[in-house]
C-alpha cells in the first residue's frame, strides 16, 4: 500500500531537484492500489493485484522553454533532474504561459467498503455480488481501486487528493449473439452497478439471440445509439472542443463557433469534474488550478472550449480549469438526459437501427470531422417501433459535427460507464439520431 506519507516524500524530493534547475515546476505523485478480476467462460479466471507509484512532471523556464514527462520509478529525484537539464536544450514554446497559483482544494472521496477490500481488512465477494451464476456464457473484467494524489508546485503549494472507484464491463454471449456493457461509479454499493450492467447486457443478447438475422443494405438510417455508443462518441465530441486539438488543427470546431448554436437544442454536454459519482471526480486539476462543472455544450450552443493556462494565452481565453500535464482534458462528462422511457425511444425511432455497442472509432479527416466505427454485439433492425431482426457487423460513417447536430431526443434513464471506448467516466443516455449513414464493415 502506498500512503501519503511515501508519496510526500518522493513529490517533496523531486521539487528538491528541481529547485535552481528550472524556475517553474509541477509534480504530481500518484500512488494506485488495484484489483482486478477477470471473467471468461462464466467463471472469475483470474485475480490480479497490484500497487504502482507514477510521477507526472511539468518543467518550464521563463524564457518559454518547458517539457511535460511522464515517469514510473521510485526515485524520481535522479530522473526529473535529467528532465530539468533537457529543458536547455530545447527552443522556447509559443504555448507558455507562467504557471498559475493553485486555486484547488485538497479532497477524499473514498468508499470504505473499497478501501477496506483493498487493504485487506475486510474483503468483498464480487462474483456473488454480480450473480456471477446466473450469466452464464460471460466474459469481462470488474476493477477495484483507489488513487491517492499529491501535487507539488514551484510555488510551494501542496494539493492531496484521495478517491475509489469501481470499473468494469460485462460481455454475454447467447448462442451466437452477445450484449455488453460498462459501469463506472466512485462506490461499490454491494455491488449494484455491475448487476445493473449485466441485466442489460444479457437482456440484448437474450433479445437478439430471439430475433431472425437480416442483413442492413448501406444507406442512410435513422438511428438509436445506446448509451455505450453515445458515450464513446460524446467523448470524441469533448475531445474537438479542447484548445490544443483546435490550436493543432486536429478539430472541426472553430473558434468563431464558439457560442453559436452548431448542434442540436436536444443536446447539452458537461465537463462534470465534481460530479461525486464518476470516478473522474477532482477539485484541482494537473496545474492546480481549481476545477467547476461547465457546459461544453448547452441546448446545441457551444458554450465552452476546454483550456489550461497555456491554450487560454494562446486563444485569449481564460483557464478553464481542465490542464493535464500535456493537453487540456474532460474529467466526467454528463449528458443531459431526456423525456424518453425505452420503449418510447423504439417508437420514436420508427423505421431504423438501434446500435447498442461499438468500437475502432476513426476519423478520416480531423478538420471535418469526417469518422467511422464499427459496431460490436447485438445490433437490431427495427421497423414500426418494434425490434424485428438482429443483423452482423456494420459500420457507422458520418461526419461528428452534422450527426450530433441531427439528435433528435435523449432517453429518460442515464448510463455511468467507462470502459476501452469510454476513457472518460462519463453519465449518458440514449441518443435518438434522425439520420446517419451506415455502410457494411
Amino acid at each position: 500500500m502506498t500512503g501519503f506519507e511515501e508519496l510526500e516524500a518522493l513529490a517533496g524530493e523531486a521539487g528538491r531537484r528541481l529547485h535552481g534547475l528550472a524556475e517553474e515546476f509541477v509534480v504530481l505523485a500518484r500512488g494506485v492500489e488495484r484489483e482486478m478480476l477477470k471473467l471468461a467462460r462464466g467463471e472469475a479466471s483470474v485475480v490480479q493485484s497490484w500497487n504502482s507509484i507514477e510521477f507526472g512532471v511539468y518543467v518550464a523556464r521563463r524564457d518559454g522553454r518547458l517539457l511535460f514527462t511522464e515517469l514510473s520509478t521510485s526515485s524520481p529525484g535522479d530522473a526529473v533532474e535529467s528532465v530539468a537539464r533537457l529543458v536547455e536544450r530545447l527552443e522556447p514554446s509559443p504555448l507558455y504561459a507562467p504557471l498559475p497559483r493553485a486555486t484547488g482544494e485538497s479532497y477524499s472521496l473514498v468508499d470504505p467498503a473499497i478501501a477496506r477490500h483493498l487493504s485487506g481488512e475486510e474483503r468483498l465477494d464480487l462474483a456473488h455480488d454480480i450473480e456471477l451464476e446466473l450469466l452464464g456464457d460471460v466474459a469481462g473484467m470488474a476493477s477495484l481501486s483507489r488513487t491517492r494524489l499529491v501535487l507539488l508546485n514551484s510555488h510551494g503549494e501542496r494539493l492531496r487528493g484521495d478517491k475509489t472507484a469501481f470499473t468494469g464491463y460485462l460481455r454475454v454471449f447467447r448462442g451466437g449473439r452477445s450484449g455488453q456493457w460498462s459501469w463506472a461509479h466512485t462506490g461499490y454499493d454491494g455491488g449494484r452497478p455491475a448487476r445493473r450492467a449485466a441485466q442489460a447486457a444479457r437482456e440484448l443478447a437474450e433479445e437478439c439471440q430471439g430475433l431472425p438475422a437480416e442483413r442492413v443494405e448501406p444507406g442512410r438510417y435513422r438511428v438509436l445509439l445506446s448509451p455505450m455508443v453515445a458515450g464513446n462518441l460524446v467523448d470524441e465530441l469533448v475531445g474537438m472542443a479542447n484548445g490544443a486539438s483546435i490550436l493543432f488543427g486536429m478539430s472541426f470546431i472553430r473558434p468563431d463557433t464558439i457560442g453559436e448554436r452548431v448542434f442540436s437544442e436536444a443536446l447539452t454536454i458537461v465537463d462534470a469534474p465534481r460530479d461525486a459519482s464518476l470516478p473522474g471526480y477532482s477539485l484541482f486539476d494537473d496545474e492546480g488550478v481549481a476545477t467547476r462543472d461547465k457546459a461544453v455544450v448547452r441546448r446545441g450552443v457551444l458554450e465552452t472550449v476546454l483550456h489550461n493556462s497555456k491554450t487560454a494565452k494562446a486563444m485569449g481565453a481564460e483557464t478553464t480549469g481542465n490542464a493535464g500535464l500535456l493537453m487540456p482534458r474532460p474529467f466526467s462528462i454528463v449528458v443531459e438526459p431526456g423525456d424518453l422511457g425505452s420503449d418510447e425511444l423504439l417508437e420514436a425511432l420508427g423505421n431504423g437501427v438501434y446500435v447498442t455497442n461499438n468500437w475502432y472509432t476513426r476519423f478520416q479527416s480531423y478538420p471535418e470531422g469526417a469518422f467511422s466505427t464499427v459496431t460490436r454485439d447485438a445490433v437490431f433492425i427495427v421497423r414500426g417501433g418494434r425490434p424485428v431482426a438482429c443483423t452482423g457487423r456494420i459500420r457507422i460513417a458520418d461526419r461528428l459535427g452534422e450527426l450530433f447536430s441531427r439528435v433528435e431526443a435523449a432517453g429518460r434513464e442515464a448510463w455511468r460507464l467507462e470502459w476501452w471506448e469510454i476513457p472518460v467516466p462519463s453519465l449518458v443516455p440514449h441518443l435518438l439520431v434522425g439520420e446517419a449513414g451506415i455502410t457494411t464493415a
